[in-house]
């Protein structure tokens, strides 16, 4: 089982949303388990099972649903 954690921005309605999606397209995969935490001011990132993602693509957020998809995936690639 993979072991997700999304690090969002506490007051940031825009990220929050974002979190929502990404969590519950998440939460739908028996292999894999959601935590959402709060993180620093402006932040959005994600890990899974402590390895970083791109979550972002420059200052935009990622698709919530490709990202999804990639989280389910078999390997993913650290942030580089």
């Amino acid at each position: 089982m993979k072991t997700v954690t999304i690090r969002r921005c506490p007051t940031c309605s825009t990220i929050g949303t974002h979190t929502d999606q990404l969590a519950n397209s998440l939460r739908g995969d028996p292999n894999v388990k959601v935590n959402v935490v709060d993180g620093a001011k402006g932040e959005f990132s994600v890990e899974v099972d402590g390895k970083a993602v791109n979550a972002k693509n420059g200052e935009s957020l990622r698709d919530a649903s490709d990202l999804a998809a990639e989280l389910r995936g078999a390997e993913v690639a650290a942030a580089g």
